[in-house]
């Protein structure tokens, strides 16, 4: 199962590996994924492994190389050829590209799925299941186990698979208790992060979000992110005293923690929302200039059972006021 993708793209689509456990329950079952997706995949009961599959297209992780830089990865990588000494029979290009065809072809395998109607590539696929941007990405993965035979499917929700001691240590990581059941949310996490900047709620927007946090005292405000989100978070943090930053501070598993432990999360569309419905946890998504429909983002990507989508109504709208996120995140669920 090729996902070479960004870290919400491989959350999404993790109940396929329970699918195909399913279904085939004594198959070796393998995800092939960026070096930087392996931590979201430790533990997984469905897999029976990850290969790392650095595959330079459609992630932002890889530098782009073009069109005959993904060529001489899928001749010449020792990544590619391990993938061919694994002689595997069915290979599954979630996204579906010309290249991920390509590579599955020069790694001998000759069952291959693929995704017509979005990048290409499906030509060359033995079967492939046709992209529609009105069906939530989890629920498109699982077309895949059906079209293998699967009739028994999972809930289409991201799954993580925390340790005893992680989970503990995310819940450390906060100085008040949790929220009572249906009780407005006393532990907020705030991550302000977007894998490209048009995709972030304008961080004036975050500011005065902070600044309205000073009528919560009783709240706790932690705030997590990547080394570009430090000085942001730090921003943040000084504008109001129950706002604290880690922004910079925990790696991919220590953050699933944390988002784990919390109350209720703010977000921009990033992975984090995602990592919220893993758990249940109480989401408000706040949407950036590129996205042009809140109603279409939630459609592909939330999870309205626990999540509230903020954005535009329409591509002439506003986005979202830190006013009527405020007044959102205080309500009692």
């Amino acid at each position: 199962m090729l996902r070479n993708n960004d870290i919400g793209d491989v959350l999404v689509i993790t109940p396929l590996f329970e699918a195909l456990r399913r279904r085939f329950p004594a198959a070796r079952l393998v995800a092939g994924v960026g070096e930087w997706n392996v931590p979201v995949l430790e533990r997984n009961p469905y897999l029976s492994g990850c290969l790392v599959m650095n595959a330079p297209w459609h992630n932002k992780y890889t530098p782009p190389v073009g069109s005959w830089g993904a060529l001489r990865y899928i001749w010449t990588s020792h990544e590619v050829q391990t993938l061919a000494g694994e002689r595997f029979e069915v290979g599954i290009d979630v996204l579906g590209s010309p290249w991920g065809s390509l590579l599955f072809m020069r790694a001998g395998i000759r069952c291959r799925l693929g995704v017509r109607g979005y990048a290409g590539g499906h030509t060359v696929t033995s079967a492939w299941v046709d992209y529609d941007d009105r069906t939530h990405l989890s629920q498109a993965a699982l077309r895949f186990a059906e079209m293998l035979g699967a009739t028994e499917l999972p809930h289409a929700a991201p799954q993580i698979f925390l340790t005893a001691t992680e989970t503990a240590a995310g819940a450390q990581r906060w100085s008040v208790a949790p929220s009572r059941p249906g009780a407005p949310p006393r532990r907020i996490l705030l991550a302000p992060g977007a894998g490209l900047p048009e995709k972030r709620w304008p961080a004036e927007r975050f500011m005065e979000l902070a600044r309205l946090m000073r009528a919560r005292p009783e709240v706790e405000v932690l705030v997590v992110g990547g080394k570009s989100e430090r000085v942001l978070a730090a921003e943040l943090a000084m504008a109001a005293p129950n706002i604290r930053t880690l922004a910079g501070e925990l790696d991919l598993r220590q953050v699933f923690a944390a988002v784990a432990s919390a109350d209720a999360v703010v977000t921009n569309g990033s992975f984090v929302m995602h990592v919220a419905a893993a758990f249940g946890v109480r989401a408000l998504i706040v949407l950036g200039p590129q996205f042009q429909s809140a109603a279409l983002h939630e459609l592909q990507w939330g999870y309205p059972e626990t999540q509230r989508t903020f954005g535009r109504a329409d591509p002439h709208g506003d986005l979202a006021s830190a006013r009527e996120v405020f007044a959102a995140l205080t309500q009692t669920p």
